[in-house]
This record gives C-alpha cells, sequence and structure tokens, in this order.
C-alpha cells in the first residue's frame, strides 16, 4: 500500500472569485469528518435495537500553523467575516516538490489530477493564537466544515 508523506503536502482556500490562497507555516492539519447521525427503527417485536444511517454531520477540524501576522492576514479576515470556502488539501507531487499551485473560477478550486487531493467547504470558526517560553508563536485554525467532502485519486 502506498503512503502519503506529508513533507510538500500544501493547503489552498479560495479566498476570492479568482484566488487562491496558500496556507503557510502549516505543521498539522485535518479534513472534516463526517459521521452520520443513528435512527433507531427498534419495535417490540426486536430481540436488539436496530439502527439505519441518517444525516451525516459534517463536523470541524484544525489546522496548526507558524503564526505571521502578514502570511495569515486574509485568513484572519476570513475569520472575521465567516464566510463560507472552498478548501483544497494537495498531495505532493514527489518527494521534492508541492504539487503547482490551482486554478480558481467563481470562489472555486478547478479539478486537479494531477495529484491525490481533498476538497471541503467550511468557514474558520476559530482562529486562535498561542505563545510559549523559548517557542515561535502558533496559530491554531479551526474550521467548521459544511457538506461533503471530495476525495480525488491522480489520474495515472
Amino acid at each position: 500500500m502506498a503512503s502519503t508523506k506529508t513533507k510538500h503536502t500544501t493547503i489552498y482556500v479560495a479566498t476570492a472569485a479568482a484566488v487562491a490562497t496558500k496556507i503557510v507555516g502549516v505543521r498539522q492539519a485535518g479534513v472534516p469528518d463526517g459521521q452520520a447521525s443513528q435512527i433507531d427503527i427498534s419495535s417490540w417485536d426486536d430481540d436488539f435495537d436496530q439502527f439505519v444511517s441518517g444525516r451525516k454531520s459534517t463536523g470541524s477540524t484544525t489546522i496548526e500553523v507558524i503564526f505571521d501576522a502578514a502570511a495569515h492576514e486574509t485568513l484572519e479576515a476570513k475569520y472575521q467575516s465567516g464566510e463560507v470556502m472552498e478548501f483544497l488539501v494537495l498531495a505532493p507531487a514527489s518527494d521534492s516538490a508541492a504539487a503547482v499551485a490551482p486554478t480558481v473560477t467563481a470562489s472555486a478550486f478547478a479539478a486537479v489530477t494531477a495529484v491525490d487531493n481533498i476538497k471541503f467547504k467550511g468557514y474558520i470558526s476559530n482562529f486562535a493564537v498561542a505563545m510559549a517560553d523559548n517557542d515561535v508563536w502558533r496559530g491554531t485554525i479551526t474550521i467548521q466544515g459544511t457538506g461533503p467532502r471530495t476525495i480525488t485519486k491522480k489520474s495515472p
């Protein structure tokens, strides 16, 4: 089974109609999950509880960054606005190179088939900055997902 290394993985946000903003200084990141609710269909005739899958509740995730006021200014503005945006996580093009920056049209990413990728929509629900002794400033960006995520495999 092949594995994807995080070195040269990139995360972009469609921050305007034709602008892809790269999230820089990433140390850790995730993608919102989508846990399905349980609908109880048990009746008096059942010996065990019976369930079916219900609607999926899109969760949240965090991205930890080395904070840079200038580099993260656009993300701070989007946090303040609460705007729903499209996010795109791109696997590296190789062990030594990042994928080519994506194209944005009408605030949405064009299809990417050169590398494995994950696309989802969400809004920045929190952008916390923390400082510790003998350390750098770190930011934790919390993204509340909305709707499904799309995982696209690299074209052969």
